[in-house]
């Protein structure tokens, strides 16, 4: 026979206890609609009078809270709701239930009488047939009707047993559809959320237009847990092609009205609780990129507070040089954080040594983007100095026309040593990963009315060519005292390629034919130059006669063509000539 419910008791579970659960959660969701009421109002007030960012940013989570609030108000008066329908099933089938047994026990005392009376009839016929001494008297004769009424009697209850265990198998086939259906109900979509699901269908895809898909419409909070439990997923994500992931992020941005940011409702929420997908993923307007990347730095001064409050990291206490360069890393993202930005970031993921820094208001109305890349030794730091260090000739540049937009770029780990910046391998992932960038940042403009500048110091120029073999395209590529370019490196054609640089350390070493194998911008035909600029102590150099004084005068002049100062004006308004013709 069919079984259900516990110990196959159709009837089992306390109907009370189940109403005190459907109780407790709806009297919870009354408290939450209560608490989403409230948040509402608060975050009413903000947008009315708390002005500035600060003050759209906490009515923005506010509302968001609210909206996760009213959602768990929905799913619990929908569990409330299939719990009470499911405690009248059961207190229906334990009615029912209480009658079969009833009917069973009845059946069952008659069906025990009646056999006993069949038998003692059976036993009284046997001796009166055996006492007969005539023979003619026989069992079956003997009280005939009265055992054959006690016979129909016994049939009737065994046949009623029987009714009463088919209809015991119904109860459990009942109970078997109540159980499944509080089950299907507490598991509903309307209680849990879209979550379960969507993460399923993300984890089993392969296709990352796909699950861009799947993540549009999540809540900012259910973006942040699905990539909090499955950050590989972002490893799917960041294959997807630019080209679609603007056309997503763009079919996004026609459902809803746009917030002060610009951003509708779904747009915000993946901004909000996907930061460090939106923050980096190619194909996406730039401004959504700077607002992720707002909140990535806004995480990372609150771990860079936790470690100066603990003084260490993994049980070693830091050193003063370590606390210090901390600091300064807090002030630089302090600017990423400032209202109107002083910093803004397209990329910044510190733990895998990506950054891009855009310099610069873009919009329409950009005529000029240069994607700068600086050169051996440039770390994390180097971005976080003051005054600044690497941005200094994107600051210039950007500085002399409010349509030029610039992206000093390192995008990766960048070579620390003199022989690792002379080994093509080197170049080139952060080659392919330039290129990406510029594919990605072309869904936001028409490289046929915007000038496009690669321009590399010392090794920067590697990363730069490295990137063209990978398939960026550039109007000009820019030597700044370049390095080399790697060996299936071949110039462009429509592409100008100049070279400018002092006499200095590199150019020395490039006479030797064995930096980059001779492949140097100073002697190739493809690079332009007007030969080389005079640095301000060149003239000490041709008459000093330490060597000490010689290397260092040649030192500063290779970090003299990247800086902004006056001794290098001349050449960056000959760069800038260049570049604008």
């Amino acid at each position: 026979m069919v079984r259900a419910g516990i110990g196959g008791d159709a009837g089992a579970g306390s109907v009370d206890e189940i109403s005190r659960a459907a109780r407790v959660r709806s009297e919870t969701a009354d408290d939450a609609e209560r608490a989403a009421s409230e948040l509402h109002r608060v975050a009413g007030w903000a947008e009315s009078s708390w002005r500035g960012r600060s003050g759209r940013e906490f009515a923005s989570s506010a509302a968001d809270v609210a909206a996760e609030f009213t959602a768990l108000a929905a799913g619990l008066e929908h569990h409330a709701a299939t719990l009470r329908t499911y405690a009248a099933a059961v207190e229906r089938i334990q009615s029912e239930q209480r009658v079969l047994e009833a009917r069973r026990t009845r059946a069952r005392t008659s069906l025990l009488l009646g056999e006993a009376r069949v038998e003692a009839i059976a036993r009284e016929a046997a001796e009166v047939a055996a006492a007969d001494p005539t023979g003619l008297a026989t069992e079956a004769d003997h009280r005939a009707g009265e055992r054959s009424s006690c016979q129909r009697r016994v049939d009737d209850d065994r046949r009623e047993l029987l009714v009463v265990d088919l209809a015991h198998d119904e109860l459990a086939i009942e109970r078997a559809d109540a159980d499944r259906r509080c089950i299907v109900g507490l598991g509903d979509p309307v209680a849990v959320g879209r979550l379960p699901a969507i993460t399923e269908s993300a984890v089993a895809t392969r296709s990352p237009e796909q699950l861009l898909a799947l993540l549009g419409g999540l809540t900012r909070t259910d973006l942040a847990v699905l990539l909090r439990e499955h950050p590989a997923l972002l490893d799917t994500a960041f294959r997807a092609d630019p080209e679609r992931v603007r056309a997503w992020w763009d079919e996004l941005g026609r459902n809803g009205s746009p917030d002060a940011d610009g951003l509708t409702a779904a747009q915000a929420a993946l901004v909000g609780g996907a930061p460090v997908l939106i923050g980096a993923l190619d194909g996406l307007p730039p401004a959504a990129r700077v607002l992720a990347n707002r909140l990535n730095a806004r995480d990372r001064r609150e771990e860079i507070v936790r470690l100066l409050t603990s003084g260490e990291r993994a049980g070693v206490s830091f050193t003063s040089d370590e606390i210090a360069a901390l600091k300064r890393e807090d002030a630089y993202l302090a600017g990423a954080l400032a209202e109107p930005p002083a910093v803004q970031l397209y990329l910044f993921d510190p733990v895998a040594d990506r950054i891009i820094e855009m310099i610069g208001a873009f919009g329409p109305e950009t005529s000029m983007i240069i994607t700068y890349v600086p050169g051996t030794g440039t770390t994390m730091e180097s971005f976080h100095r003051d005054p600044r260090g690497v941005q200094q000739v994107g600051d210039w540049f950007a500085t002399r026309d409010t349509r030029t937009i610039v992206f000093v770029a390192k995008d990766g780990r960048f070579p620390e040593t003199l022989l690792q910046a002379n080994l093509p391998v080197v170049a080139e992932p952060t080659g392919e990963r330039l290129a990406g960038f510029q594919e990605g940042l072309r869904q936001s403009y028409d490289p046929g009315v915007v000038t496009e500048v690669g321009m590399g110091h010392s090794w920067g120029l590697a990363n730069v060519t490295s990137s063209e073999v990978a398939g960026a395209r550039y109007d000009h590529v820019v030597s700044l005292a370049g390095a080399g370019m790697p060996p299936a490196w071949q110039p462009r054609e429509g592409t100008t390629y100049t070279d400018h640089r002092y006499l200095d350390l590199l150019q020395v070493a490039q006479w030797s034919g064995k930096v980059w194998d001779g492949r140097n911008p100073g002697n190739h035909w493809a690079f332009e130059s007007d030969g080389l600029l005079r640095g301000p102590d060149d003239g000490e150099l041709a008459v000093t006669s330490s060597l000490e004084r010689k290397a260092e005068i040649l030192a500063e002049n290779h970090s003299l063509i990247a800086q902004s100062n006056v001794d290098n004006l001349r050449a960056l308004q000959r760069i800038e000539r260049v570049v604008t013709r």
